[in-house]
């Protein structure tokens, strides 16, 4: 039977994936001419700063990787890259939000700059998700114990931290909801969505 972690992770990848394409659609849309949806963007941004950098890739530093290092070195450097990438997350988004500022003040070299720096997120973002699912994931199903996926699982499924009345999945799932009921109804899906 698959661990419940390997799920809880996928699905928490699946959100950011949706909120990712979301951002990309908004780009190549204003880039054809469409005018800029400014809440949204600032609800995307808001989002990936407060879940992905702020929560999810954490724990994956701090509990999966953590437990795949503790059983074996032969993914020492794939989690090394990972781990930096995780770090890089972070700086961007502060670059994509001081971008979006100056981009609705009329700073037309800040627009290019955003669509530019949104684009290049999205699509690291996108790989690095990939690289954990494809090829890091097997390698964690292959050597965690029972007890490993437990410890895992129950820091993904944590929703609040007493100590300071954080809840961390709850306030991810607002900005979530924010970000669709600000969203334009899907033109179409697949391909054709994607151009």
């Amino acid at each position: 039977m698959r661990p419940e972690a390997i799920q809880i992770i996928k699905d928490e990848h699946l959100a950011i994936s949706a909120v990712l394409y979301s951002l990309r659609y908004l780009v190549r849309a204003m880039k054809k001419g469409e005018k800029p949806n400014f809440p949204l963007l600032r609800a995307i941004l808001d989002y990936i700063v407060s879940y992905p950098d702020r929560w999810h890739h954490p724990k994956e530093d701090k509990y999966l990787f953590a437990a795949v290092k503790r059983r074996t070195s032969e993914a020492d450097g794939l989690i090394a890259k990972l781990e930096r990438e995780h770090a890089l997350g972070y700086p961007m988004m502060e670059d994509l939000k001081k971008q979006l500022v100056a981009f609705q003040a009329g700073d037309e070299t800040a627009r290019e700059a955003f669509f530019k720096t949104a684009e290049h997120y999205a699509e690291l973002e996108w790989e690095h998700l990939r690289t954990e699912e494809d090829v890091f994931m097997p390698i964690a199903e292959r050597v965690l114990t029972p007890a490993d996926w437990a410890e895992i699982a129950e820091a993904f499924r944590e929703n609040d931290n007493p100590l300071f009345g954080i809840k961390p999945k709850e306030e991810a799932e607002t900005l979530y909801q924010r970000i669709l009921s600000l969203a334009p109804p899907p033109m179409g899906f697949g391909a054709e969505a994607g151009r």
